[in-house]
């Protein structure tokens, strides 16, 4: 199994830049055929949130970024030599 990590410098709050070097590290693990890829908890808002993680408004940036993720790395890219779906990260079996 060829495994990625995806250590970066993600910022809080800034959505647009995180989604960025999440796809761009996710289009790169495929060129390599990475079996799996592993990012930093909270990547996809930053680390820390703290009292953003009240405002309803930033939650809902968190899902709508995980969307863009989704769609950008190819969610419905499937790989025949894998049991999950790309891009769905851990829970949709074939």
């Amino acid at each position: 199994m060829k495994i990625a990590l995806a250590q970066q410098n993600y910022h809080i709050g800034n959505f647009e830049l995180n989604i960025k070097k999440i796809v761009t590290a996710i289009d790169e693990a495929k060129s390599q055929n990475v079996d799996l890829i592993i990012f930093s908890e909270l990547c996809v808002c930053g680390y820390p949130p703290r009292d953003f993680l009240e405002f309803n408004d930033f939650i809902a940036k968190c899902y709508e970024a995980v969307e863009t993720i989704k769609t950008l790395s190819g969610r419905n890219y499937k790989n025949p030599h894998r049991k999950y779906w790309c891009a769905n990260w851990h829970s949709h079996q074939e």
